[in-house]
């Protein structure tokens, strides 16, 4: 499996839209991904933080050591109406700047799942909460540690 395929991904957990607060303002950090079929080792990602704030999300990696993981920020849109609800990720930085990525959202109180598919070559939006084996789909698993942006 490539993880470092997973550095645009588990950035891609942001799930706040519009310009005010949402439900999903606040620090989440990451406990469980699935990628490529198969469930990543949390040593691979332990410690990242995803910290919403309006329409902004900030990734923090754990360290500045771990190369699959590096600080980046995004802007979201989400459509609660659908089922399952939608967002659009687009990158501000790095690699894939401007890329707009689709996605699935689900928050049920204090846990997020989020699937979305790695980067910017697939652009069809996942139908279900899964990461089928050789895919590029990523699922993610959050959960929120601090009500508001430190």
């Amino acid at each position: 499996m490539q993880y470092a395929a997973c550095a645009w991904m588990i950035v891609a957990v942001a799930l706040v839209g519009g310009a005010g607060p949402t439900p999903l303002e606040g620090t989440w950090e990451v406990t469980e991904l699935t990628a490529y079929g198969e469930k990543v080792d949390p040593k691979f990602f332990a410690g990242t933080k995803f910290v919403f704030e309006k329409d902004k999300l900030t990734v923090v990696p754990p360290n500045d050591k771990q190369e699959e993981f590096v600080k980046r920020t995004f802007t979201i849109k989400l459509d609660g109406k659908k089922n399952p609800a939608e967002v659009d990720l687009t990158a501000l930085d790095g690699e894939h700047k401007g890329t707009t990525s689709p996605g699935i959202y689900e928050l049920n109180g204090d846990t997020l799942r989020w699937c979305q598919p790695d980067g910017p070559k697939t652009t069809d939006r996942p139908k279900t909460f899964t990461s089928p084996e050789k895919s590029d789909t990523y699922l993610f698993t959050l959960k929120r540690v601090a009500a508001k942006p430190k």
